[in-house]
């Protein structure tokens, strides 16, 4: 079956109808911030992971200014980051040395799962963007740390729960996609000019595309 990763109840609600009748479609609600992610999505694949052939993670994001996204528009994770792991210094972020840690390998969605997302989206014609993702545990409030991060990581846009859902399906060698849509640009907070609910609707619309056609190629479909 396919394991669709979200961290609210809202972000998967107006999928809820296909969900209702989709055969080997699975949901869990992984919760905010990436602890809460890692421990619940490793928690279900400890007790499901045997029927699991890959993990959709949706959701929306915040894009960073002149970085090639724009609001509403849908991103396919590329590469993942953990932004804000380290020694926070002001609106920056500075590495631990390397003497401290050892260096992890990248976060990286080059499996088979992606391909196919891929061709599904463009057979569909559906636009995406294909960009490095940053996961933080606290969202980016202000323009010059989003800048930073940006720039730091060729980035495209942040999340709270991305990198941890990947590194939880790397280690368990499950093939994972992330698709996130732009709710909001990160800059100097203003929630006012947020389109949270819009974003929602497009970023499901986008994976009801993808899960029907991924749902028919489950070897465990009838």
């Amino acid at each position: 079956m396919l394991l669709v990763a979200v961290a609210t109840q809202n972000e998967i609600q107006p999928l809820e109808q296909f969900l209702a009748h989709a055969d080997r479609v699975e949901v869990l609600i992984t919760g905010m911030g990436p602890v809460v992610a890692a421990a619940s999505l490793s928690r279900y694949l400890t007790l499901h992971g045997s029927e699991v052939i890959g993990v959709l993670n949706i959701g929306v994001a915040g894009a960073y200014l002149d970085a090639g996204v724009a609001m509403l528009d849908i991103c396919l994770a590329q590469q993942e980051f953990l932004g804000d792991f380290g020694i926070c210094i002001q609106d920056r972020v500075q590495d631990f040395g390397s003497g401290l840690l050892k260096p992890e390998p990248p976060m990286l969605f080059n499996n088979d799962l992606s391909v196919r997302i891929k061709n599904i989206l463009t057979n569909h014609n559906v636009l995406f963007k294909t960009v490095n993702f940053v996961t933080v545990n606290c969202c980016t409030g202000t323009r010059k740390r989003a800048e930073f991060l940006r720039d730091k990581f060729a980035a495209g846009c942040e999340n709270m729960e991305g990198a941890a859902v990947a590194m939880v399906c790397r280690n368990l060698n499950i093939p994972c996609v992330e698709l996130r849509c732009i709710s909001n640009m990160v800059e100097d907070r203003d929630t006012g000019k947020w389109r949270l609910t819009e974003a929602v609707e497009k970023m499901c619309r986008v994976a009801e595309v993808a899960l029907q056609e991924l749902s028919q190629d489950d070897p465990g479909h009838d």
